[in-house]
C-alpha cells in the first residue's frame, strides 16, 4: 500500500529532525525545526488516517476533505503566470502569503482540521 510506505517515510523524516534538534542551533533555526516537526506529526497523522480509510484515489472523500496546496497555472498569479492554491472539497483560493499564526503555540488537531474545512 503506497499510503503505508510514505507514512513510514514521513516517520523516518521525523526521526532525521530529531537528530539535528539535538545538534547546536541558532535561536531562529529552533523555532523553524519545532515548527516543522509539528506540521510534519499532524502530516504523518493525516497520511495514516488515510491509510487506515482506505483512500485509494484521488476522489475519495477523505482525501479531497483535506487542505492541499498546488501550483498551477492561473490568470490570477501575482507575477508570471503561475501561482499556488489552497484547496479543499470543492473550495480553491490563491495563497497569498496570510499570517499563518504564531508557530510557538501552533497546535494541530483534528479539531484544527475540522475548523479549515468549515471555514
Amino acid at each position: 500500500d503506497d499510503l503505508k510506505g510514505y507514512h513510514k517515510k514521513c516517520h523516518e523524516q521525523l526521526l532525521d529532525i530529531t537528530t539535528l534538534v539535538r545538534l547546536p542551533l541558532t535561536s531562529l533555526q529552533r523555532v523553524s525545526l519545532g515548527a516543522l516537526v509539528t506540521l510534519d506529526v499532524h502530516g504523518r497523522d493525516v497520511v495514516e488516517k488515510l491509510s487506515l480509510a482506505g483512500v485509494k484515489q484521488a476522489s475519495d472523500f477523505e482525501w479531497v476533505a483535506q487542505l492541499r496546496y498546488y501550483w498551477k497555472t492561473s490568470d490570477q498569479a501575482f507575477s508570471g503566470s503561475e501561482c499556488l492554491f489552497l484547496m479543499q472539497v470543492e473550495n480553491a483560493f490563491r495563497y497569498a502569503c496570510e499570517y499563518l499564526g504564531n508557530s510557538m503555540r501552533l497546535v494541530v488537531t483534528p479539531l484544527t482540521d475540522r475548523i479549515y474545512l468549515t471555514l
